[in-house]
Order: C-alpha cells, then sequence, then structure tokens
C-alpha cells in the first residue's frame, strides 16, 4: 500500500508534534529539578549563615559580659549577690533568648526554601505528565487524521 503525500504529512506532523511534547515534557522536569537544587542549595546556606551568626553574636554577648564583670570587680561591687547577679542573669537570658531566635529565624528561611523546592519538584512533575498527555493526544489526533 503506497502512502499518500497527505498521508505522509499527517505522520510527519504527527511525529514531529509527538516528538516537541516529549521534548517539552523532559526539559520543564530538567529545569524543576535544577531549580529545586538551587533552592535545597539555598536552604543549607541559609542555616550556615543564621549558625555563623548566632556564633559571632554569643561570642560579642560573652565579651560584653566578661567587660560588665570586669568593670563590676574594679569598681569593688560583689557580682555574685544581690542586684548585679539579678542584672547578670536577666543579661544572660536576654543573650540566649536573641541567640535562639537568629537560629530561629535562619531555620524558618531554610524550610521555606525547602518547601518552595518540593513545590517546584511536584510541578515540574506535573509538565512532564502534561507533555507526556500532550504527546499521546497527538498520536491519537494523528492517528485519527491517517485513518480518515
Amino acid at each position: 500500500m503506497a502512502l499518500t503525500t497527505a498521508a505522509m504529512l499527517t505522520i510527519a506532523s504527527t511525529a514531529a508534534s509527538v516528538i516537541g511534547s516529549m521534548s517539552q515534557a523532559s526539559a520543564a522536569q530538567d529545569q524543576a529539578d535544577y531549580q529545586a537544587t538551587v533552592q535545597r542549595q539555598q536552604a543549607t546556606r541559609e542555616r550556615q549563615i543564621a549558625e555563623s551568626e548566632e556564633r559571632d553574636f554569643r561570642k560579642r554577648q560573652s565579651a560584653a559580659l566578661a567587660l560588665r564583670r570586669a568593670e563590676l570587680g574594679g569598681s569593688g561591687v560583689r557580682g555574685t549577690t544581690g542586684t548585679p547577679l539579678i542584672a547578670e542573669e536577666d543579661f544572660m537570658s536576654e543573650a540566649e533568648l536573641q541567640a535562639q531566635r537568629i537560629r530561629q529565624g535562619g531555620e524558618v528561611s531554610a524550610t521555606r526554601l525547602e518547601q518552595q523546592a518540593d513545590l517546584t519538584k511536584a510541578a515540574g512533575r506535573s509538565a512532564s505528565q502534561r507533555g507526556f498527555m500532550r504527546a499521546g493526544s497527538s498520536l491519537l489526533t494523528g492517528f485519527g487524521e491517517f485513518n480518515k
């Protein structure tokens, strides 16, 4: 059975459509995977930055506390009882609270980026599935045209 020019054009058009849809599906998945990887790397970096900022904050607060103790000791005030002790405990509690807030801020940012990465991956899978569905649809349409 010889194929007519119209039939050959239908086959070629269908093949091009199928290949294009599959190529788009693969590209969409690859792009989503890359973007999700970048977002996960950013999440890791957010945690590292928060850890570093927390460590630096703790060092600054430790130095400030040491300076306070030295000044109190130099002035003859005992820091182990009464108001100086209460003030030192309050200072240390506030410093710890601020350090934990720094860490928590990094964790919140990192978690948000990881959630975005999950959504990006899901969107890539969805785009890939749509591409394969379009390819299947093109095959069915082409087959229908060919059988007319």
